[in-house]
């Protein structure tokens, strides 16, 4: 995907194409959540299914 795709598209269609790979929560001292960070990376191609071309 090219930025200027990422820019032009609703961010719920950015977030379909990609895969969410780390989620990092971070807290206070008293266990309030101050921030959340995820991280989306490109979705890994499925591998071709193999064909035994003798069979």
């Amino acid at each position: 995907m090219k930025l200027n795709e990422v820019y032009s598209k609703p961010l719920k269609d950015v977030i379909e194409a990609l895969e969410l790979s780390d989620m990092k929560v971070h807290t206070d001292d008293g266990g309030n959540v101050k921030a959340i960070e995820l991280k989306y990376t490109e979705k890994k191609a499925d591998p071709e299914p193999k064909t035994n071309p003798w069979a």
